[in-house]
């Protein structure tokens, strides 16, 4: 339905209909990301400013638990402390007295340093001490409370959540710091016992962070509330929770509760290993601002996609009106009308193809001139071509050796030579084509090297080099016998020593190159190349003339001719050809 809307409407049409969907999908695609990109954006800083926060009040709450430490720490450094512990140790009940009121200095001195100390009780089976300013609950022994039974049955840890005052009158509600006497000398049941008051840690921890959205609990890893006062979801007492917050010493999570997905953070305490601070707080409340976002981006939708339907054609009937004109000119020159040109103001990408075509009908009309002369070219290099094939001083010298070969009876070379000139007529004739396989060229230099040894029996020596899977690449015919004959003629005749001829074939990529080196007189490479591109009428260097010209018709920019020269070291010509290489012409 839609494609055949598509085949049927004016390019107005699709232009028009083409912008309101682009509009429209853009418009959705930056909505959507922004909203993404937000809400990622805005949970990834929740999380670490959540973190934060909590690794804040960890620490306060470390620092209060060790100021906690070290006021009782202080407590049984004291002198007052360590008489009385003596005195128990060495069964001195007569200083009972004598020892509690020392001992009031130090309560008052931990009291001042550390105000969140309720209360101080030192078991002893002497009797205990306390500070007389605390009312002690009558016939309540340390050893019939929950404390006692604690630390008994929990050894390892030595804060006891919240709980109600069991020792002092009042009933407040404390968390007790139960810890062994530091004493010389072992002093078996001994206690000491520091309430601090619960409300004070709480207020250490902080109920509400970041304007109520992130709270607070502090538990044990068995999951119960160290402090009891403090609200606490019911999801938070769910098994899977307490694992996962008690799985390691601090990190976050996300959880899936009855009140939607929260993010939770803990750490664990250093001064209470069995204390995890624990916030969370709820992703959805978190992420309510950005949905806020999202019905601004569908209301902008909305206003872009009006705007878009009013000025789409507009904007479409405007860009159309150059590729119009354009069209007109056109119509003009598929009428053979080549004089017609595209007029355009604009300087955007359809006027530079109007100017483009006004170029290329220019570049046509030269080319048809162009063609014409270069079919002359190629019909006079062919038939030079033709005549290089047969050299008449070659032809001489070849026959003029078979007839001394004769007379000196030196049939088997007369014989081979014959073979070798009859292979390499048929070969360069090749039944008229000019292109022929890599191998029946290199074939075709075989056999005039090999004449050419016979008449110069002492001058050179040859090595041809070719991979075998190559013999049938095409190439166009006699472009190397010219070049090893110029090695002959200009590179070994004046030399005094035997020289060498390499032909060799490599591939590089989708080139072919075919390298003719000798280590003759050499030449002057630049001087060369220069002659090479003088005018055709010149009347040197008419060989490899004759060869860099049909390369140029045949392959054009894509094949090479190159020479380099070292005298009586490396003088090599170098032809690279592309391997899919075809005929012009």
């Amino acid at each position: 339905m839609i494609r055949n809307w598509i085949y049927r409407s004016t390019l107005n049409k699709r232009m028009w209909a083409s912008f309101t969907a682009l509009i429209v999908f853009c418009i959705a695609v930056t909505g959507l990301f922004s909203y993404s990109i937000a809400s990622r954006a805005m949970e990834r800083n929740a999380k670490v400013l959540s973190q934060n926060v909590l690794n804040k009040s960890v620490d306060v709450l470390d620092q209060k638990l060790k100021q906690i430490i070290v006021a009782s720490s202080t407590l049984m450094l004291s002198e007052a402390y360590r008489q009385t512990m003596r005195d128990i140790q060495a069964g001195n009940d007569e200083r009972y007295y004598t020892n509690l009121s020392l001992l009031q200095v130090p309560f008052a001195q931990a009291e001042l340093t550390e105000k969140s100390i309720d209360s101080i009780l030192i078991s002893t089976p002497a009797g205990d001490f306390y500070p007389t300013t605390k009312s002690r609950r009558p016939n309540v022994s340390f050893q019939d409370t929950e404390l006692f039974r604690h630390s008994k049955s929990h050894p390892e840890s030595e804060w006891v959540a919240s709980h109600v005052d069991e020792l002092f009158t009042g009933g407040n509600r404390v968390v007790s710091l139960i810890l062994q006497p530091l004493t010389e000398y072992y002093v078996p049941d001994v206690f000491l016992t520091v309430n601090v008051s619960e409300e004070m840690i709480g207020d250490a921890i902080g109920d509400d962070i970041m304007d109520g959205s992130t709270k607070f609990l502090l538990l044990d890893k068995e999951g119960n509330g160290v402090l009891g006062a403090s609200e606490r979801p019911e999801w938070t007492t769910e098994p899977d929770f307490v694992r996962s917050v008690a799985a390691g010493s601090s990190g976050h999570f996300e959880y899936s509760s009855d009140r939607g997905p929260m993010l939770v953070h803990f750490a664990q305490s250093d001064f209470a290993d069995d204390w995890i601070l624990v916030g969370y707080l709820s992703k959805e409340q978190l992420l309510e601002p950005v949905r806020n976002i999202q019905w601004l981006v569908l209301l902008i939708m909305a206003g872009c996609v009006a705007l878009a339907l009013l000025l789409a054609r507009y904007l479409s009937m405007l860009l159309l009106k150059p590729l119009h004109n354009l069209q007109i000119a056109m119509k003009k020159v598929e009428n053979n009308d080549l004089n017609a040109r595209f007029q355009s103001p604009f300087q955007d990408e359809i006027g530079d193809a109007g100017r483009q075509f006004n170029r290329m009908l220019g570049t046509i009309q030269e080319l048809i001139q162009e063609v014409v002369d270069t079919e002359k070219e190629k019909r006079k290099a062919e038939v030079k071509a033709l005549q290089a094939q047969i050299d008449p001083h070659f032809l001489y010298n070849t026959l003029n050796t078979v007839f001394w070969k004769c007379e000196m009876n030196e049939y088997e070379d007369v014989k081979e030579m014959v073979i070798s000139l009859s292979a390499l007529f048929r070969l360069g004739l090749n039944n008229g084509h000019e292109i022929t396989t890599l191998g029946k060229e290199l074939e075709h230099v075989r056999q005039y090297l090999q004449i050419q040894k016979h008449c110069y029996e002492t001058l050179f020596d040859y090595t041809v080099e070719s991979e075998p899977e190559w013999c049938e690449l095409p190439v166009l015919k006699v472009i190397i016998q010219p070049l090893v004959e110029n090695s002959i003629l200009h590179g070994m005749k004046a030399m005094k020593r035997r020289g060498h001829i390499l032909v060799k074939v490599e591939k590089e990529e989708r080139l072919l190159r075919i390298r003719v080196v000798d280590n003759g007189v050499g030449m002057d490479a630049s001087e060369l190349e220069e002659r090479l591109n003088e005018a055709p009428g010149a009347n040197h260097g008419y060989a490899l003339r004759n060869v860099k010209s049909r390369l140029q018709l045949y392959y054009g920019g894509e094949a090479e001719l190159n020479f380099r020269s070292e005298p009586y070291v490396r003088t090599e010509v170098t032809i690279a050809i592309p391997i899919e290489g075809g005929g012009r012409g």
